[in-house]
Formats: C-alpha cells, structure tokens, sequence
C-alpha cells in the first residue's frame, strides 16, 4: 500500500506562556521540584505567545502536505476561556485542505485542568468532537483515546469502563481486518520513559498504566503518540513505542516549541521531532 505522511502536534495550550510570566526566583526554583523548566519573563497577558507558535506550525504544516494533522489534547491552558477556544479553531482553519483530528487535553476535558466530570466531557465534546474514536487511511487503523479519563476517572468511573471496552473493541476488529499498523493517540504518556516508573502528575498511574500496555502488547499496537510532558521522551515496552512529543507552545525541558513528523510505509513506522526555531529536526525518536 501507499507510503504516506501525518503530524503529531500536541500542547499549544493558548495562555500557558503568561500563566508561567512573571514569576519569582523562588516560583521557578519551586516548578523546577516539580520537574518543570520555567524560563523566567516578564508578566505578559493573553495568548498572542502561544496563538504565534500554532500559527507557525499549522504553517509548516501547509508546507509538508501530511495527509492530516493530529493535535494531541492541551489545545488551551483555561478550560473557561472561551477565547482561547475560537482562536485555537481559527487558526486550525489555517490549514489547507488538510484534516485535523484532536484528541482531548486535561486543559480542554477538566473544568479543574485535572479531574473530568460528566459536564466537562460534554462540553469538550460540543466544541472538539468526539473523545475517542477511530479512524483508518491505506491500511493503517488510528485510535485516538481520552487519558483524560484514565488519569482521573473517579468523576466518571461508568466512561472509563466504557472507553476501556471500546479501545479493546478497536484493536479486535484492527487484528481481525490485518491492518498493516496500529497507532494509537493521546495526551498523558502511559510512561515518559520506563514502563514500570513510579507515578506522577506526567504518566499514567501504575495499575491502570499495566493494564493497558497489556492490552496494547497483545493486540500488536505499533505505537502509543501523545504529550503532556512539554519535551520529548517516551521509551519501548516490547514491540510497542510510547512515543512522547515537546509542545508546540511553551517548553517545560529542553526541547523547543515544535512538533513531530510521522513516515508510514508497509514496514515501519519512523518520526522526527522538528523544532519550530530552526524548522529542522532536532531529535530523533525512533528509526531514522
């Protein structure tokens, strides 16, 4: 079958660059305890910082002609913002006759930016579409999935039971029509680099995390795309990758804003991390 061409874009999270401005030696020193990079800037409000660097990568998007684009969650940083969310989709407009498939962020599908409810999950669905779903292009069967949900189902106990059956009903049917790949999208990593790393705010927790490698293994899911971390990472549990993806909006590490090109063929599946800056790659994940 055809070779073909996607983008995984994830985190542009309008106004997280001035919800990180302005703070004190001793914030940065404090997010830095929590893993997170904060450079230093001046109070700064709105999203034009953000909104800019979307722009630019739904740009070279237009450029590299993928046969679509997958944005993978953290679309905005305040999930009440409603100006956020138009200008996330005026510019996603931007984009010339390509798709565009969104999976579900904390920021987008949690009214607190952590723990879903059967509200929040409505109204990300008005605006955004479904929250897992699938979809297939030359022989290769996509699943995008809300971990969203698996992070924080203590609202919504009955949809996580729900879209646990659903994703085991996709890749039966996946095995069943010998589809040449199985890829799988979503925001948080099952793990940013052991399968086995004790939990945080960035993973999966543990006993759910187990399960679902499990059941990713023994379907023979190819790779697991996602981001939430703000930098690149992710690792190999047997024969499948969890490949995670820095930010097209602020950087949390060391990679830049920027995002990551996917080469499917009948044999491999290779990506890139292209950084905006210098819109080359930067870092190599996976086969180059």
């Amino acid at each position: 079958m055809a070779a073909f061409r996607f983008l995984f874009m994830a985190d542009c999270q309008l106004g997280c660059y001035a919800s990180f401005s302005g703070m004190t030696p001793g914030d940065v020193a404090a997010y830095a305890q929590r893993d997170m990079v904060v450079q230093p800037a001046p109070a700064a409000r709105g999203w034009e910082w953000d909104a800019s660097r979307f722009r630019d990568a739904i740009a070279a998007a237009n450029r590299l002609r993928p046969a679509f684009v997958v944005m993978g969650g953290d679309m905005v940083d305040d999930p009440h913002n409603e100006g956020q969310y138009a200008e996330v989709q005026r510019i996603a407009a931007e984009l010339d006759s390509i798709p565009i498939h969104w999976v579900p962020g904390n920021h987008d599908a949690a009214d607190d930016r952590v723990v879903p409810t059967t509200g929040s999950l409505a109204a990300y669905r008005k605006r955004f579409g479904p929250d897992h779903y699938t979809f297939e292009r030359d022989g290769v069967m996509f699943i995008a999935v809300n971990t969203v949900v698996w992070d924080h189902p203590e609202q919504v106990p009955d949809e996580l039971d729900r879209q646990l059956a659903a994703l085991e009903t996709a890749l039966r049917e996946a095995r069943g029509q010998r589809y040449r790949h199985v890829l799988v999208f979503g925001h948080h990593p099952l793990f940013t680099s052991h399968p086995d790393e004790p939990d945080s705010y960035w993973n999966i927790p543990l006993a759910r995390r187990l399960d679902t490698l499990r059941l990713l293994r023994a379907f023979g899911t190819r790779a697991f795309f996602c981001g939430h971390w703000h930098r690149n990472g992710g690792g190999s549990d047997g024969a499948l990758e969890v490949v995670v993806t820095g930010p097209v909006g602020y950087p949390l590490g060391a990679d830049p804003s920027g995002f990551r090109i996917v080469d499917v063929d009948d044999d491999e599946v290779t990506h890139r991390y292209v950084g905006l800056d210098v819109a080359a790659p930067v870092r190599q994940r996976g086969p180059s």
